[in-house]
């Protein structure tokens, strides 16, 4: 699938384009382990490959990542991934993530990986893009980019948080106790929190940070950011006036008194 061997850390920065055969198998792989999600009768991950298999996808993150961000269905023909045109829906990318989920090593290689994309994407935006959205010109295409990093980001941080607190639920579901100290880690590493801190630190950077007008844009990209990570989770902010929140996993159908720890909006 990455055409080196087993464990081979992918390069930092811009993933590199593989070969045709590799990502052909990394769709066979997906699908064969996702095939019958639907009817809850899909062939489990063995937990020894595991690691593997999350590590190959690290290397292919810009294209998990713009899956998850679900802005079209690259199992389309007519659209592609970049760099390696991997034709998979979100819906099946996310049953595979659910499939890694329970070892926490191993999804946290994808979960750096992603975030590391989104750092990328964030280091493109300029000072203009955290001070204001731009001028809507007439005979020219709309395109604010920070917004479209802020919805992008939040959903796919969101996917991963949700399929990694289902797989904590299922594992304490015997200790609320247990669960809820799981939670909060989880939710406080790579959770909104950390999404949040990316956008901050790059607002600092530009020196937005320093102004009304940057702070004001910065407030507006973080709630569409947080509001794409609630729709991803099936949580909403809390102190956003959502009132109580809702059972764990209303995605996937686990179901428990446990509180999830994703009011984003405290702090």
């Amino acid at each position: 699938m990455t055409g080196e061997a087993p464990g081979h850390k992918p390069q930092e920065g811009t993933p590199r384009k593989l070969s045709k055969r590799n990502g052909e198998a990394l769709e066979l792989v997906i699908t064969t382990y996702t095939d019958g999600a639907a009817s809850a009768q899909v062939i489990p991950v063995p937990d020894e490959i595991k690691r593997n298999l999350a590590n190959a996808l690290a290397h292919y993150a810009s294209d998990t990542y713009q899956i998850l961000a679900g802005q079209v269905d690259y199992s389309d023909p007519a659209y592609s991934t970049s760099p390696n045109g991997i034709d998979i829906d979100a819906s099946v990318m996310s049953d595979f993530l659910d499939a890694l989920a329970d070892d926490e090593d191993s999804f946290g290689l994808v979960r750096n990986a992603i975030l590391s994309q989104i750092e990328n994407e964030l280091e493109d935006l300029e000072k203009p893009d955290f001070l204001s959205e731009p001028r809507d010109e007439p005979g020219k295409p709309y395109l604010d980019a920070a917004l479209g990093t802020a919805i992008s980001s939040g959903t796919t941080v969101g996917e991963l948080r949700r399929a990694r607190l289902n797989a904590l639920t299922r594992q304490h579901e015997n200790n609320d106790e247990t669960a809820k100290e799981a939670l909060s880690e989880d939710y406080e590493t790579f959770g909104f929190p950390r999404l949040r801190k990316l956008f901050q630190d790059r607002s600092n950077e530009l020196g937005t940070a320093e102004t009304n007008m940057g702070r004001e844009r910065l407030e507006n990209l973080l709630s569409e950011a947080a509001e794409a990570y609630s729709r991803s989770t099936g949580f909403k902010d809390k102190v956003a006036g959502a009132g109580p929140a809702p059972q764990l996993g209303a995605r996937r159908g686990v179901r428990t008194g446990v509180a999830p720890y994703d009011s984003f909006g405290e702090g």
